[in-house]
Formats: structure tokens, C-alpha cells, sequence
């Protein structure tokens, strides 16, 4: 979703997530920290959906608040009944439909919570230093994360790779400072068009740290998706914005969280990795948040626990879309963050995406689906033809 979290954690780094999705789908660590650095990226092991039969039951001999009502109500409960069999017969739909069907909608409905936790983010905005903030969101999605730590505490503390592990958690402490101060002063719809370029970095960092092999029409198409980069930023015009380098500097980061991932997946499992990010994140924002401390009033609390969340909620389903749909199937949804972001931006904060971004958005956007359809067609070696 960070996932900056994590952006934080998100939502891209695609290439290589269409890569680990056929090498080990229930691994969610793969999709640790895609597109919004959230720190709680996939961090749900594989979880079974809860049964529909014999929730709440109440004990024999008792009628329970349903069987009270029952005989008070008009109709005898047939209005319930249809309900009910609406219910069932919706979840049989649901359950005959296919993988990468119910895959897309669940991604769907997380880019949505994602938009909703980082309006809350941004409406917050600067009335609350931002170390106070990420402290917060991470304070809170390590406690909803808890049952996946508490089994065995210590277990999860045992790692091959100390040293990975730290610097994972520095670059995801790098990735949400950059991505959540871009999200602060820049126009929704051009931070989340900028963050983008993860997979075009990703192309270019697979090269050099895991000495994959790339063709020349993906390096055609990363240098392609590089220019529509720079017009966004606008560097000789009278409209650049600093901050938009930040952006720029998150997507890289994260993708040198999805690296370090990548090399600690197969030895390493999905708690041990959260646990270690949340230690070296609160470790990194408790200090400076002490420091600046501003209580918050009761309604950035509200806006806070949504963002805290809403955040590992949308983590949580990004995850199980991931597990029962196809990366191929999926990719195409991330694209509706822009939609989200033009809308949230125009109707919530007054903010008109100019033509420079809109430009260069769409150079991003297709050189990103060009190489993640090169990265699909691999020879029986496992390098990419193109």
C-alpha cells in the first residue's frame, strides 16, 4: 500500500514485486513498503477468512438478543431472512468469482483506505511536528501488528542479518520523512505521479546491487520514463518545488527497501522484519518527537487513530490481494491512485494538477506499464528478453 510504508507504507516498486509474486506469493515481506512507504507494508501472514457459520452463537438453552426480537418484529423477521440470503448468495458470487477478479477489487478498496490515510496525513499537515506524527502511526500500527509479534517475541527477534535488517529500517525511516514532507507541501496529484518512478529506479537498481540483466528497450523505456520525471519537476521554470525532490528521493528509497527485502526473504520471516523496522522507526522518531512535542487536540487524535488505522487495514487487504490474484492482474490498479489523488486534491484542498504533471505523469505511467510488461516476458533463464 507504506505500502512510501513502508510508504508510510503505501504503493510501487513493481518490478519487483511482479518478480517475487511467483517466487513465493505467501511471503508478504515482498510487498513491504510499495508505494506509500507505510511501515506496516504486508505484514499479514497468511490468514484464513473467518468462518460465516456459528459467529456469536449463543449458548444453549439461551435465545440470545435475536431470538428476544424475533417474535416483537413485524414480519416475523422475513426481512431478515432476505437479507440473509442476499448475504449468502453475494458471498457464493464472491467465492465463485476468480482470483484476479477479487484480487482487483481488494486492491481497489485498499488504494482507497491509502487516499484515506494520507488525506488525514496531509490535513493534519504542519499542526503537528511530523516526527510526532510518524511516531504515532507507528506506535499504533505496531500494537495492531502485536498478535503477530507476541507468539514468540524473542523468536522474532532472532535474525541472520543484523545488518540488513538495520539498514532496512534506516531507509524506510528515509523513505517516510521524504515522501510524508513532499506529501505536506506538495499538490496530492504530484507527489503521488512522481512516486511512480519507483519502478523505473528499481530497473536501474537491479542492475547494480542484484547484477540483473536488463535489455536495451528497458533502459529505452527508464530513460523515457526518467524525462517525464523531469518535467514534472519543472527545473527551468518558474514552478519548480523543492520538495519535489523528496518525492523523487522516497521512490528511490523504497526501492532500496524492496532490495533489502529481497535479499532477506528466503531466510528471514515476515515478523522478524516488521518487528526490527518498528524498533529502529520508534527508535528514530522518539527523540525529536519528545523534543517538539505539541499535544494534539481531540480532533488531529481522531485524525491520527484513522491514519493509524486505516493504514494497517489497507496493508492488511493489499496483502490478501496479493495472495489470491496475479501481479499482472493487479498492476493496472495502481494507476487509479492518480484518479484518487486529482479528485482528493481538487474537491479537499483546492488543488489543480497543472499541465506540466499532467505531461509528465502520463510519460511515467506508460514507460512504467511498458516495463513491467518487459519484466512479465522472461527467458526460461529468468532474464528479461527486453
Amino acid at each position: 500500500m507504506e505500502r512510501s510504508g513502508d510508504a508510510g507504507d503505501d504503493w510501487a516498486a513493481n518490478d519487483g514485486h511482479h518478480e517475487r509474486h511467483h517466487d513465493d506469493r505467501r511471503d508478504a515481506t515482498d510487498f513491504a513498503d510499495m508505494n506509500v512507504a507505510s511501515d506496516a507494508s504486508a505484514v499479514v501472514a497468511a490468514t484464513a477468512p473467518v468462518p460465516m457459520t456459528n459467529v456469536a452463537a449463543p449458548a444453549p438453552g439461551h435465545r440470545g438478543l435475536r431470538g428476544r426480537l424475533h417474535g416483537r418484529l413485524p414480519g416475523r423477521g422475513r426481512g431478515s431472512l432476505r437479507l440473509a440470503g442476499l448475504g449468502r448468495h453475494g458471498l457464493a458470487r464472491w467465492n465463485a468469482a476468480s482470483g484476479n477478479l477479487r484480487g482487483s477489487v481488494l486492491s481497489l478498496v485498499a488504494i482507497v483506505l491509502f487516499s484515506v490515510m494520507l488525506t488525514t496525513i496531509k490535513e493534519i499537515g504542519t499542526g503537528l511536528p511530523l516526527t510526532e506524527t510518524l511516531l504515532i502511526r507507528q506506535v499504533m500500527v505496531t500494537i495492531l501488528l502485536l498478535p503477530l509479534f507476541t507468539p514468540d517475541i524473542l523468536g522474532a527477534l532472532r535474525t541472520k542479518h543484523l545488518g540488513l535488517q538495520l539498514s532496512r529500517g534506516l531507509l524506510s525511516l528515509g523513505s517516510q520523512l521524504s515522501y510524508f514532507m513532499a506529501l505536506l507541501y506538495l499538490p496530492f496529484a504530484e507527489m503521488t505521479a512522481l512516486c511512480f518512478s519507483q519502478v523505473l529506479f528499481m530497473t536501474v537498481l537491479a542492475v547494480i546491487v542484484l547484477k540483473e540483466k536488463v535489455g536495451w528497450r528497458r533502459w529505452g523505456a527508464t530513460l523515457v520514463g526518467f524525462v517525464g520525471v523531469l518535467i514534472m519537476l519543472k527545473p527551468s521554470g518558474g514552478g519548480f518545488n523543492g520538495y519535489a525532490l523528496l518525492a523523487v528521493l522516497s521512490a528511490l528509497l523504497v526501492c532500496g527497501v524492496t532490495i533489502t527485502i529481497r535479499m532477506m526473504a528466503r531466510t528471514e520471516n515476515t515478523a522478524t522484519i516488521m518487528l526490527y523496522q518498528s524498533i529502529v522507526l520508534c527508535t528514530a522518531y522518539i527523540g525529536p518527537a519528545l523534543y517538539w512535542w505539541v499535544w494534539p487536540t481531540p480532533r488531529q487524535w481522531v485524525l491520527l487513530v484513522i491514519t493509524g488505522v486505516v493504514g494497517t487495514a489497507a496493508q492488511y487487504i493489499f496483502t490478501l490481494a496479493c495472495r489470491i490474484g496475479e501481479a499482472s492482474a493487479l498492476a493496472p490498479m495502481e494507476y487509479t491512485r492518480l484518479i484518487f489523488a486529482i479528485a482528493i486534491g481538487y474537491f479537499l484542498f483546492a488543488e489543480v494538477p497543472d499541465l506540466a504533471t499532467m505531461v509528465g505523469a502520463g510519460i511515467v505511467i506508460a514507460a512504467t506499464i511498458y516495463t513491467m510488461r518487459r519484466n512479465a516476458e522472461t527467458s526460461p533463464g529468468g532474464t528479461a528478453q527486453g
